[in-house]
């Protein structure tokens, strides 16, 4: 499967938790730049603004999936990280089952973006999702979810071990 991450938004840019925003400019030029490298069609994509902007830019006419939703970061969206609670933020990036914004903890995430991926025929899909998805596919564990580095607008492959 190829992961392409969404072009940068708004929020990217100013580091932000959450958010709905689509793509800024140099999102758009970095999609542009990408599209060469994209193995086929984009066939499926997360529901956020910036992922269906970029499929679209990106030559397809993909369906929309909302089971490849953007983690429900709850209370802090829109929220910028000095906005919150040290012990909040400390919790949530040590304990994948802290909750402490209300909404999806990281464990539940992974578990929900997995079991959409365990059921979908992966092997030559092209999708598009917010970094948080790309992220969550490419871990094998909830526990490494924060290791795994993706960027926006860039693709990654992952296939069944």
């Amino acid at each position: 499967m190829q992961i392409i991450t969404a072009g940068r938004a708004g929020p990217n840019r100013s580091v932000r938790f959450g958010g709905d925003a689509p793509l800024d400019e140099r999102g758009r030029r970095d999609i542009e730049a990408l599209a060469a490298s994209v193995a086929g069609p984009v066939t499926l994509c997360g529901p956020e603004a910036a992922t269906r902007e970029t499929a679209r830019l990106l030559g397809g006419r993909p369906e929309v999936d909302d089971a490849l939703r953007t983690l429900d970061v709850g209370s802090w969206a829109g929220s910028t990280p000095e906005e919150i609670a040290p012990s909040d933020l400390a919790a949530f990036f040590t304990d994948p089952t802290a909750r402490p914004h209300g909404g999806e903890s990281v464990a539940e995430f992974v578990r929900r973006v997995h079991a959409w991926r365990d059921h979908h025929d992966t092997a030559t899909a092209s999708i598009v999702v917010a970094m948080p998805v790309a992220q969550a596919l490419l871990c094998d564990d909830p526990a490494r979810y924060f290791g795994v580095e993706v960027r926006p607008a860039a693709s990654y492959l992952w296939s069944r071990p």
